[in-house]
């Protein structure tokens, strides 16, 4: 992380040049650490999503939240408001949908909505993309404004930005290794957790309520990044055999990393052309993963 960290900030400079300072502490720190901070965030979350619904697919996307949040950036920008406003629309629109998804699931499945998360998910995750679909339609001339945002990135960083997320990571990442013993007993069936006094199903919430707050702020100031929350948490499911706080850590230092390795491959790959975050990490996620699948499915087989 460390190695990767300082090639973000100090590489390609004119050490000559007397802009240099401002370049690294106004420009390219700010970048980094929001950088570092999402793919923290993001990662986490995914892990909590996954080992909660017992799903290797679960995600921010999975789940309807990007949807929510996207919808909610768009309202804000169609609506004329100013830039401020574009990220707490995105979370408020994140948190409603996931309470909109457990009330689906709840009344999908009697018992432990949980389960029905997923499906609830992807079902309003469409309908949302199709209400955000006839917004562009009513004002095609913002197409632009929200284009940006659905591909997100980290080239317009501020200060202010890594404040907000970095506060909410730290209170969620404390509260989550607090819960640390409880969340493990999750890996066992529903009847045996419960048989050890755990409320299976309020602690489920909250740990998807936490998961929740810190992707949504995430995804609303720096927009819509997909792949990394599903991928990284199941390469460390798979290659990594230890307890559920060191996988937590794990995730925390690999999503850092892997974030910040995106965000400046696209900055240099085809410079002076930004290439987003988001698509840097789809182009070598998606491989990873299928590797990752056809591994898994061969160990299986033998």
């Amino acid at each position: 992380m460390i190695g990767i960290v300082a090639y973000a900030l100090f590489s390609q400079l004119d050490w000559q040049s007397s802009l240099t300072p401002t370049l690294i502490w106004q420009v390219r720190l700010p970048r980094v650490l929001l950088a570092l901070l999402a793919g923290m965030g993001l990662t986490l979350a995914g892990q909590m999503y996954q080992l909660i619904l017992n799903n290797p697919l679960a995600d921010s996307f999975t789940l309807g939240l990007a949807n929510g949040a996207t919808l909610g950036a768009a309202i804000a920008i169609f609506s004329g408001l100013t830039f401020i406003w574009v990220a707490p629309f995105a979370i408020v629109f994140g948190i409603l949908t996931l309470v909109v998804v457990m009330i689906v699931a709840q009344l999908l499945s009697s018992g432990y909505p949980t389960k029905s998360l997923i499906l609830s998910g992807i079902m309003l995750g469409s309908l949302l993309n199709a209400a955000l679909y006839l917004l562009v339609q009513l004002n095609p001339t913002r197409l632009q404004n929200i284009l940006g945002y659905l591909f997100g990135g980290f080239s317009s960083a501020e200060y202010r930005e890594v404040g907000y997320v970095f506060v909410t990571l730290i209170v969620v990442v404390t509260y989550l290794f607090l819960l640390a013993p409880q969340i493990k007993l999750l890996q066992l069936n529903t009847f045996s957790s419960a048989s050890l006094g755990l409320n299976v199903q309020r602690l489920s919430l909250m740990v998807l309520m936490c998961a929740t707050v810190l992707a949504t702020v995430i995804i609303g100031y720096v927009g819509v990044i997909g792949f990394i929350g599903m991928v990284v948490p199941q390469f460390i499911q798979r290659t990594i055999r230890a307890g559920l706080p060191y996988k937590m850590v794990m995730n925390l230092v690999i999503g850092g990393s892997v974030m910040v390795l995106a965000d400046v491959v696209g900055a240099q790959l085809l410079a002076p052309i930004q290439l987003p975050a988001s698509i840097i990490l789809a182009l070598l996620g998606i491989p990873l993963m299928f590797y990752l699948m056809i591994v898994e499915g061969r160990r299986t087989i033998d």
